[in-house]
Protein backbone atom coordinates (compact mmCIF):
# COMPACT_ATOMS: atom_id res chain seq x y z
CA UNK A 1 0.00 0.00 0.00
CA UNK A 2 1.01 3.67 -0.50
CA UNK A 3 1.76 5.76 1.74
CA UNK A 4 -1.72 8.03 0.89
CA UNK A 5 -3.76 5.02 1.73
CA UNK A 6 -4.71 6.40 4.95
CA UNK A 7 -5.91 9.62 3.72
CA UNK A 8 -7.53 8.43 0.62
CA UNK A 9 -10.66 7.22 2.91
CA UNK A 10 -12.98 9.69 3.78
CA UNK A 11 -13.15 10.42 7.60
CA UNK A 12 -16.40 9.11 8.95
CA UNK A 13 -17.52 11.69 11.87
CA UNK A 14 -18.52 9.14 14.18
CA UNK A 15 -18.16 9.68 18.37
CA UNK A 16 -14.96 8.31 19.99
CA UNK A 17 -17.76 5.37 22.09
CA UNK A 18 -18.70 4.36 18.79
CA UNK A 19 -14.72 4.23 17.39
CA UNK A 20 -13.43 2.06 20.80
CA UNK A 21 -15.93 -0.62 19.59
CA UNK A 22 -13.82 -0.98 16.38
CA UNK A 23 -10.41 -1.72 18.27
CA UNK A 24 -9.95 -5.03 19.81
CA UNK A 25 -6.62 -5.57 21.50
CA UNK A 26 -3.08 -3.26 20.92
CA UNK A 27 0.19 -3.74 20.59
CA UNK A 28 2.93 -0.87 21.85
CA UNK A 29 6.09 -0.34 19.97
CA UNK A 30 8.04 0.17 22.53
CA UNK A 31 11.70 1.43 23.71
CA UNK A 32 11.69 2.43 19.84
CA UNK A 33 10.83 5.59 18.77
CA UNK A 34 10.72 6.74 22.19
CA UNK A 35 14.40 5.54 22.97
CA UNK A 36 16.80 8.61 23.96
CA UNK A 37 20.83 8.48 23.78
CA UNK A 38 21.17 11.84 24.03
CA UNK A 39 24.73 11.02 25.66
CA UNK A 40 26.32 8.74 23.27
CA UNK A 41 24.37 9.75 19.90
CA UNK A 42 24.73 12.66 17.69
CA UNK A 43 21.55 13.51 16.23
CA UNK A 44 22.84 16.02 13.89
CA UNK A 45 24.69 13.37 12.23
CA UNK A 46 22.16 10.74 12.03
CA UNK A 47 18.64 12.30 12.70
CA UNK A 48 17.04 8.81 12.88
CA UNK A 49 19.67 6.61 14.57
CA UNK A 50 17.74 7.05 17.96
CA UNK A 51 15.56 3.96 17.01
CA UNK A 52 17.68 1.70 17.42
CA UNK A 53 19.37 2.98 20.65
CA UNK A 54 18.15 0.80 23.45
CA UNK A 55 18.74 -2.12 21.66
CA UNK A 56 15.28 -2.96 19.57
CA UNK A 57 15.88 -3.53 15.69
CA UNK A 58 14.71 -1.21 13.10
CA UNK A 59 10.57 -1.31 12.79
CA UNK A 60 9.55 -3.23 9.44
CA UNK A 61 6.30 -3.66 7.94
CA UNK A 62 6.48 -7.32 8.47
CA UNK A 63 6.47 -7.15 12.58
CA UNK A 64 3.08 -5.37 12.01
CA UNK A 65 2.05 -7.44 9.75
CA UNK A 66 2.70 -10.63 12.27
CA UNK A 67 0.97 -8.56 14.80
CA UNK A 68 -2.31 -8.32 12.64
CA UNK A 69 -2.30 -12.20 12.37
CA UNK A 70 -2.05 -12.48 15.51
CA UNK A 71 -4.90 -10.93 16.30
CA UNK A 72 -3.80 -6.84 17.35
CA UNK A 73 -5.79 -4.91 15.54
CA UNK A 74 -4.46 -1.25 17.47
CA UNK A 75 -0.76 -0.13 17.06
CA UNK A 76 0.75 2.10 19.60
CA UNK A 77 3.97 4.30 18.69
CA UNK A 78 5.30 6.05 21.47
CA UNK A 79 7.56 8.84 20.11
CA UNK A 80 9.46 11.15 21.56
CA UNK A 81 10.33 14.03 19.40
CA UNK A 82 13.34 15.95 22.33
CA UNK A 83 16.37 15.50 20.15
CA UNK A 84 14.65 15.86 16.81
CA UNK A 85 13.02 19.08 16.98
CA UNK A 86 15.41 22.39 17.04
CA UNK A 87 14.92 26.02 19.04
CA UNK A 88 11.81 27.70 19.55
CA UNK A 89 10.34 29.65 18.45
CA UNK A 90 9.56 27.35 15.85
CA UNK A 91 10.33 24.05 17.39
CA UNK A 92 11.01 22.99 13.87
CA UNK A 93 11.03 19.05 13.77
CA UNK A 94 13.71 17.54 11.51
CA UNK A 95 12.26 16.51 8.05
CA UNK A 96 14.12 12.98 8.16
CA UNK A 97 12.46 12.16 11.68
CA UNK A 98 9.05 13.50 10.68
CA UNK A 99 9.65 10.88 7.46
CA UNK A 100 10.41 7.88 9.76
CA UNK A 101 7.70 8.20 12.34
CA UNK A 102 5.40 8.79 8.74
CA UNK A 103 6.94 5.20 7.61
CA UNK A 104 5.96 3.34 11.09
CA UNK A 105 2.81 5.18 11.48
CA UNK A 106 1.43 3.94 8.08
CA UNK A 107 3.42 -0.12 8.58
CA UNK A 108 0.45 -0.29 11.18
CA UNK A 109 -2.39 1.29 9.22
CA UNK A 110 -1.68 -0.90 6.06
CA UNK A 111 -2.86 -3.85 8.15
CA UNK A 112 -6.28 -2.48 8.25
CA UNK A 113 -5.76 -1.53 11.83
CA UNK A 114 -5.04 1.56 14.11
CA UNK A 115 -2.37 3.63 15.17
CA UNK A 116 -2.12 5.67 17.48
CA UNK A 117 0.63 8.29 18.21
CA UNK A 118 1.66 10.37 20.85
CA UNK A 119 4.42 12.57 22.61
CA UNK A 120 6.82 10.41 24.74
CA UNK A 121 9.77 10.30 27.34
CA UNK A 122 10.00 14.09 26.85
CA UNK A 123 11.63 16.47 29.25
CA UNK A 124 9.98 19.81 28.48
CA UNK A 125 6.19 18.81 29.70
CA UNK A 126 7.30 17.72 33.29
CA UNK A 127 3.94 19.39 35.37
CA UNK A 128 5.18 21.88 37.64
CA UNK A 129 3.32 25.17 37.47
CA UNK A 130 6.55 27.18 36.58
CA UNK A 131 6.88 24.80 33.63
CA UNK A 132 3.11 25.59 32.50
CA UNK A 133 3.66 28.12 29.78
CA UNK A 134 7.17 26.62 28.14
CA UNK A 135 5.24 23.36 28.43
CA UNK A 136 2.54 25.09 26.39
CA UNK A 137 4.64 26.50 23.91
CA UNK A 138 6.28 24.02 22.83
CA UNK A 139 3.46 21.66 22.74
CA UNK A 140 1.44 23.87 20.54
CA UNK A 141 4.55 24.03 17.87
CA UNK A 142 5.30 20.25 18.02
CA UNK A 143 1.23 19.07 17.57
CA UNK A 144 0.95 21.82 14.96
CA UNK A 145 3.57 19.80 12.93
CA UNK A 146 2.40 16.40 13.36
CA UNK A 147 -1.05 17.25 13.11
CA UNK A 148 -0.05 18.75 9.66
CA UNK A 149 1.91 15.80 8.40
CA UNK A 150 -1.62 13.62 9.05
CA UNK A 151 -4.21 16.22 8.25
CA UNK A 152 -5.97 13.98 5.47
CA UNK A 153 -5.51 10.93 7.27
CA UNK A 154 -8.94 9.34 8.36
CA UNK A 155 -9.84 8.21 12.09
CA UNK A 156 -7.71 4.78 11.43
CA UNK A 157 -4.58 7.21 13.27
CA UNK A 158 -5.62 8.51 16.49
CA UNK A 159 -3.68 11.50 18.55
CA UNK A 160 -2.27 10.74 22.05
CA UNK A 161 -1.25 14.75 23.70
CA UNK A 162 0.97 13.31 26.64
CA UNK A 163 2.39 10.08 27.97
CA UNK A 164 2.01 9.98 32.09
CA UNK A 165 2.57 13.30 32.42
CA UNK A 166 3.87 14.45 35.95
CA UNK A 167 6.27 16.31 38.06
CA UNK A 168 9.45 14.23 37.16
CA UNK A 169 11.65 14.16 40.11
CA UNK A 170 9.40 14.85 42.52
CA UNK A 171 8.18 13.28 45.84
CA UNK A 172 4.89 12.84 44.64
CA UNK A 173 5.78 12.25 40.63
CA UNK A 174 3.56 9.29 40.51
CA UNK A 175 0.98 10.24 43.08
CA UNK A 176 0.60 13.99 42.19
CA UNK A 177 -0.77 16.85 43.90
CA UNK A 178 -3.49 20.19 43.16
CA UNK A 179 -0.37 21.63 40.94
CA UNK A 180 0.10 18.60 39.01
CA UNK A 181 -3.33 17.50 38.58
CA UNK A 182 -4.15 21.74 37.58
CA UNK A 183 -1.32 21.00 34.84
CA UNK A 184 -2.06 18.04 33.34
CA UNK A 185 -6.20 19.68 32.93
CA UNK A 186 -4.47 22.56 31.01
CA UNK A 187 -1.72 21.08 29.34
CA UNK A 188 -4.58 18.58 27.69
CA UNK A 189 -7.09 22.06 26.73
CA UNK A 190 -4.12 23.20 24.63
CA UNK A 191 -3.32 20.04 22.91
CA UNK A 192 -7.37 19.43 21.65
CA UNK A 193 -7.33 23.40 21.09
CA UNK A 194 -4.15 23.25 18.89
CA UNK A 195 -5.08 19.75 17.08
CA UNK A 196 -8.84 21.36 16.16
CA UNK A 197 -7.20 24.39 14.51
CA UNK A 198 -4.55 22.34 12.27
CA UNK A 199 -7.48 21.50 9.22
CA UNK A 200 -7.78 18.88 7.56
CA UNK A 201 -9.79 15.83 9.06
CA UNK A 202 -8.84 16.70 12.46
CA UNK A 203 -11.54 18.90 13.11
CA UNK A 204 -12.64 15.30 13.71
CA UNK A 205 -9.70 13.58 14.82
CA UNK A 206 -10.55 11.06 17.85
CA UNK A 207 -7.71 12.68 20.43
CA UNK A 208 -6.77 10.63 23.71
CA UNK A 209 -6.01 12.66 26.75
CA UNK A 210 -4.71 11.45 30.20
CA UNK A 211 -5.38 12.44 34.12
CA UNK A 212 -2.11 13.15 35.39
CA UNK A 213 0.14 10.01 35.38
CA UNK A 214 -2.55 8.57 32.98
CA UNK A 215 -3.25 6.45 36.73
CA UNK A 216 -6.27 5.48 38.05
CA UNK A 217 -5.72 7.48 41.10
CA UNK A 218 -8.75 8.64 42.88
CA UNK A 219 -7.29 12.48 43.71
CA UNK A 220 -6.25 12.74 40.35
CA UNK A 221 -9.50 11.48 38.70
CA UNK A 222 -11.66 13.62 40.72
CA UNK A 223 -10.22 16.84 39.54
CA UNK A 224 -9.58 15.46 35.92
CA UNK A 225 -11.65 17.27 33.17
CA UNK A 226 -13.28 15.59 29.86
CA UNK A 227 -14.53 18.20 28.03
CA UNK A 228 -18.28 16.79 27.28
CA UNK A 229 -18.76 19.20 24.27
CA UNK A 230 -16.92 17.64 21.95
CA UNK A 231 -18.07 13.46 21.32
CA UNK A 232 -14.28 12.49 20.09
CA UNK A 233 -12.12 12.60 23.07
CA UNK A 234 -11.12 9.26 24.94
CA UNK A 235 -9.71 9.07 28.44
CA UNK A 236 -5.68 7.25 28.11
CA UNK A 237 -5.17 5.14 31.20
CA UNK A 238 -2.39 2.78 32.28
CA UNK A 239 -2.75 0.28 34.70
CA UNK A 240 -0.23 -2.23 35.59
CA UNK A 241 -1.84 -5.01 37.99
CA UNK A 242 -1.75 -5.94 40.09
CA UNK A 243 1.15 -3.96 40.89
CA UNK A 244 3.24 -6.25 42.30
CA UNK A 245 3.07 -9.17 39.57
CA UNK A 246 2.71 -7.16 36.95
CA UNK A 247 5.03 -3.90 36.89
CA UNK A 248 7.19 -4.28 40.24
CA UNK A 249 10.58 -5.35 40.05
CA UNK A 250 11.84 -5.05 43.58
CA UNK A 251 10.74 -6.15 47.05
CA UNK A 252 7.48 -7.43 47.56
CA UNK A 253 7.72 -8.38 43.33
CA UNK A 254 5.47 -12.23 43.10
CA UNK A 255 5.71 -14.13 40.54
CA UNK A 256 2.00 -16.20 40.84
CA UNK A 257 -1.01 -14.98 39.75
CA UNK A 258 -3.76 -15.75 42.60
CA UNK A 259 -5.29 -12.46 43.07
CA UNK A 260 -7.59 -10.54 40.64
CA UNK A 261 -8.97 -7.87 43.33
CA UNK A 262 -6.98 -5.17 42.51
CA UNK A 263 -7.74 -5.57 38.66
CA UNK A 264 -11.51 -5.47 39.98
CA UNK A 265 -11.34 -2.26 41.34
CA UNK A 266 -9.34 -1.08 38.37
CA UNK A 267 -12.14 -1.91 35.83
CA UNK A 268 -14.88 -0.95 38.39
CA UNK A 269 -13.41 2.45 38.87
CA UNK A 270 -13.00 3.08 34.98
CA UNK A 271 -16.70 1.19 34.56
CA UNK A 272 -18.29 4.31 37.63
CA UNK A 273 -16.61 7.07 36.46
CA UNK A 274 -16.46 6.82 32.63
CA UNK A 275 -18.13 3.81 30.65
CA UNK A 276 -21.35 4.40 32.90
CA UNK A 277 -21.03 8.05 31.51
CA UNK A 278 -20.73 7.44 28.26
CA UNK A 279 -17.11 8.49 28.39
CA UNK A 280 -14.80 5.98 26.26
CA UNK A 281 -11.56 5.08 27.42
CA UNK A 282 -8.34 3.26 26.19
CA UNK A 283 -5.88 1.33 28.53
CA UNK A 284 -2.78 2.78 26.81
CA UNK A 285 -0.29 0.49 28.37
CA UNK A 286 -0.55 -2.50 30.43
CA UNK A 287 1.06 -5.82 30.36
CA UNK A 288 2.68 -8.11 32.75
CA UNK A 289 6.27 -8.56 33.27
CA UNK A 290 8.55 -12.10 32.60
CA UNK A 291 9.57 -13.69 35.57
CA UNK A 292 9.87 -17.13 34.49
CA UNK A 293 6.07 -17.50 34.71
CA UNK A 294 4.60 -17.83 31.82
CA UNK A 295 1.64 -19.89 32.75
CA UNK A 296 0.50 -17.76 35.29
CA UNK A 297 1.08 -14.82 33.36
CA UNK A 298 -1.14 -16.52 30.69
CA UNK A 299 -3.95 -17.16 33.38
CA UNK A 300 -3.55 -12.91 34.05
CA UNK A 301 -3.70 -12.29 30.76
CA UNK A 302 -7.08 -14.39 30.00
CA UNK A 303 -8.60 -12.29 33.28
CA UNK A 304 -7.02 -8.91 33.01
CA UNK A 305 -8.77 -8.99 29.00
CA UNK A 306 -11.80 -10.27 30.02
CA UNK A 307 -12.28 -7.63 32.70
CA UNK A 308 -11.61 -4.49 30.57
CA UNK A 309 -13.43 -6.33 27.44
CA UNK A 310 -16.59 -6.72 29.59
CA UNK A 311 -17.00 -3.04 30.17
CA UNK A 312 -15.94 -2.13 26.34
CA UNK A 313 -12.66 -1.02 27.20
CA UNK A 314 -9.80 -1.99 24.44
CA UNK A 315 -6.40 -2.15 26.02
CA UNK A 316 -2.59 -1.72 24.18
CA UNK A 317 0.01 -4.47 25.46
CA UNK A 318 3.37 -2.24 26.80
CA UNK A 319 6.26 -4.34 24.43
CA UNK A 320 9.56 -3.23 25.19
CA UNK A 321 11.80 -5.59 23.21
CA UNK A 322 13.62 -7.34 26.09
CA UNK A 323 12.82 -10.61 27.27
CA UNK A 324 15.41 -11.73 30.32
CA UNK A 325 17.75 -9.81 32.45
CA UNK A 326 17.24 -7.67 35.45
CA UNK A 327 15.41 -4.89 33.71
CA UNK A 328 11.36 -4.60 33.15
CA UNK A 329 11.15 -7.63 30.64
CA UNK A 330 7.89 -7.30 28.73
CA UNK A 331 8.75 -8.16 25.62
CA UNK A 332 6.42 -10.45 23.66
CA UNK A 333 7.57 -11.21 20.21
CA UNK A 334 11.32 -11.06 18.78
CA UNK A 335 11.24 -8.30 16.25
CA UNK A 336 14.14 -9.47 14.36
CA UNK A 337 12.64 -13.36 13.74
CA UNK A 338 8.92 -12.22 14.08
CA UNK A 339 8.68 -15.62 16.66
CA UNK A 340 6.11 -15.12 19.77
CA UNK A 341 8.64 -15.42 22.38
CA UNK A 342 5.63 -15.89 25.05
CA UNK A 343 3.27 -17.47 23.31
CA UNK A 344 0.71 -18.53 26.07
CA UNK A 345 0.85 -15.37 27.21
CA UNK A 346 -0.61 -13.87 23.69
CA UNK A 347 -2.71 -16.75 23.88
CA UNK A 348 -4.41 -15.71 27.14
CA UNK A 349 -5.04 -12.24 25.70
CA UNK A 350 -6.96 -13.58 22.88
CA UNK A 351 -8.44 -15.79 25.24
CA UNK A 352 -9.68 -13.24 26.86
CA UNK A 353 -10.93 -11.16 24.44
CA UNK A 354 -13.35 -13.87 24.02
CA UNK A 355 -16.32 -13.05 21.03
CA UNK A 356 -14.19 -9.82 19.71
CA UNK A 357 -11.28 -12.48 19.46
CA UNK A 358 -10.51 -11.12 15.31
CA UNK A 359 -7.56 -13.84 14.55
CA UNK A 360 -8.96 -15.83 11.66
CA UNK A 361 -9.22 -19.84 12.11
CA UNK A 362 -7.16 -20.34 9.52
CA UNK A 363 -4.22 -19.09 12.03
CA UNK A 364 -3.63 -20.78 15.08
CA UNK A 365 -3.00 -18.67 18.13
CA UNK A 366 -0.23 -19.89 19.97
CA UNK A 367 2.32 -21.03 17.24
CA UNK A 368 3.75 -17.98 14.81
CA UNK A 369 3.44 -20.67 11.96
CA UNK A 370 -0.04 -21.24 10.26
CA UNK A 371 -0.91 -25.55 10.86
CA UNK A 372 -2.95 -27.00 8.71
CA UNK A 373 -4.99 -30.48 10.16
CA UNK A 374 -5.88 -33.44 8.75
CA UNK A 375 -9.83 -34.63 9.16
CA UNK A 376 -10.13 -36.63 12.27
CA UNK A 377 -10.57 -40.37 11.39
CA UNK A 378 -11.94 -41.40 14.98
CA UNK A 379 -13.55 -38.66 17.27
CA UNK A 380 -15.44 -39.77 20.51
CA UNK A 381 -17.08 -35.68 20.02
CA UNK A 382 -20.64 -35.57 18.56
CA UNK A 383 -20.50 -34.30 15.45
CA UNK A 384 -19.95 -30.71 14.37
CA UNK A 385 -19.91 -28.55 11.54
CA UNK A 386 -16.03 -27.86 11.77
CA UNK A 387 -15.45 -31.72 11.20
CA UNK A 388 -15.88 -30.97 6.90
CA UNK A 389 -12.59 -28.60 7.52
CA UNK A 390 -10.64 -30.42 9.23
CA UNK A 391 -11.12 -29.24 12.74
CA UNK A 392 -12.38 -30.91 15.52
CA UNK A 393 -15.16 -30.43 17.78
CA UNK A 394 -14.62 -29.17 21.04
CA UNK A 395 -14.93 -30.46 23.96
CA UNK A 396 -16.38 -27.17 25.80
CA UNK A 397 -19.01 -24.73 24.76
CA UNK A 398 -17.08 -21.40 25.11
CA UNK A 399 -17.34 -19.67 21.69
CA UNK A 400 -14.16 -17.62 20.93
CA UNK A 401 -15.11 -16.36 17.40
CA UNK A 402 -18.42 -16.62 15.04
CA UNK A 403 -18.60 -16.58 11.36
CA UNK A 404 -20.97 -18.31 8.30
CA UNK A 405 -20.24 -21.78 8.78
CA UNK A 406 -20.62 -21.43 12.72
CA UNK A 407 -19.14 -21.02 16.17
CA UNK A 408 -15.51 -21.84 17.17
CA UNK A 409 -13.92 -22.21 20.16
CA UNK A 410 -10.14 -22.82 21.27
CA UNK A 411 -8.72 -25.90 23.03
CA UNK A 412 -5.56 -26.49 23.52
CA UNK A 413 -4.44 -23.78 21.29
CA UNK A 414 -6.16 -24.92 18.02
CA UNK A 415 -9.87 -23.78 16.41
CA UNK A 416 -12.50 -26.66 17.46
CA UNK A 417 -16.39 -26.68 16.16
CA UNK A 418 -18.88 -26.22 18.65
CA UNK A 419 -21.15 -29.29 18.77
CA UNK A 420 -24.76 -28.75 18.45
CA UNK A 421 -25.78 -29.89 21.68
CA UNK A 422 -24.07 -26.69 22.66
CA UNK A 423 -26.49 -24.35 21.36
CA UNK A 424 -28.97 -23.31 23.85
CA UNK A 425 -31.92 -21.66 22.78
CA UNK A 426 -32.50 -18.50 24.48
CA UNK A 427 -35.40 -18.72 26.88
CA UNK A 428 -36.60 -16.34 29.28
CA UNK A 429 -34.37 -14.88 32.19
CA UNK A 430 -34.94 -12.19 34.95
CA UNK A 431 -32.50 -10.19 32.32
CA UNK A 432 -35.21 -9.98 29.98
CA UNK A 433 -37.40 -7.48 32.60
CA UNK A 434 -34.68 -5.62 32.84
CA UNK A 435 -33.99 -4.62 29.18
CA UNK A 436 -31.12 -7.20 28.69
CA UNK A 437 -31.24 -10.47 26.74
CA UNK A 438 -30.51 -13.93 28.68
CA UNK A 439 -27.30 -15.80 27.48
CA UNK A 440 -27.23 -18.02 24.64
CA UNK A 441 -23.98 -20.15 25.42
CA UNK A 442 -22.50 -21.16 28.50
CA UNK A 443 -20.68 -18.05 29.39
CA UNK A 444 -18.33 -16.89 32.22
CA UNK A 445 -19.83 -15.33 34.74
CA UNK A 446 -18.34 -11.52 34.55
CA UNK A 447 -20.23 -9.71 37.14
CA UNK A 448 -22.81 -10.54 39.87
CA UNK A 449 -25.36 -8.09 42.17
CA UNK A 450 -28.32 -8.38 43.23
CA UNK A 451 -30.52 -8.85 39.86
CA UNK A 452 -28.37 -11.83 38.89
CA UNK A 453 -25.15 -13.50 37.17
CA UNK A 454 -24.08 -11.69 34.40
CA UNK A 455 -22.39 -12.66 31.15
CA UNK A 456 -21.06 -10.67 27.78
CA UNK A 457 -22.29 -11.94 24.79
CA UNK A 458 -21.47 -10.16 21.59
CA UNK A 459 -20.26 -7.43 23.27
CA UNK A 460 -23.01 -6.60 25.13
CA UNK A 461 -24.26 -8.12 28.86
CA UNK A 462 -26.77 -10.63 28.83
CA UNK A 463 -28.28 -12.79 32.03
CA UNK A 464 -27.06 -16.39 33.23
CA UNK A 465 -29.89 -18.64 34.28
Amino acid sequence: MSLAIAGSKAMRNISSKDLVKELTIGWSLGNTMDATCFDTLDYKKDPIASETCWGAPKTTQALYNKLSDLGFNTFRIPTTWSGHFGDGPDYKINEQWMKRVHEIVDYALNTGGYAILNVHHETWNYAFSSNLNNAKTVLIALWKQIASEFANYDEHLIFEGLNEPRKVGDPVEWTGDQEGYNFVNEMNEVFIKTIRSTGGNNALRHLMIPPYAAGVMDASLNTFRVPRDDDKIIVSLHSYSPYNFALNNGSGAISNFYDGSEIDYVMNTIHQRYISQNIPVIIGEFGAMNRDNEVDRARWAEYYIKKATSIGVPCVLWDNAYYEGKGERFGAINRTTLEVVFPDYINGLMKGLGNKAITTRTRTITTTTTTSYSIPTNSNNNTCFSIKFGYNCCNECNVYYTDNDGKWGVENGNWCGIKDSCNIAQQDCWAKRLGYSCCQNNYEVIYTDNDGKWGVENGNWCGIN
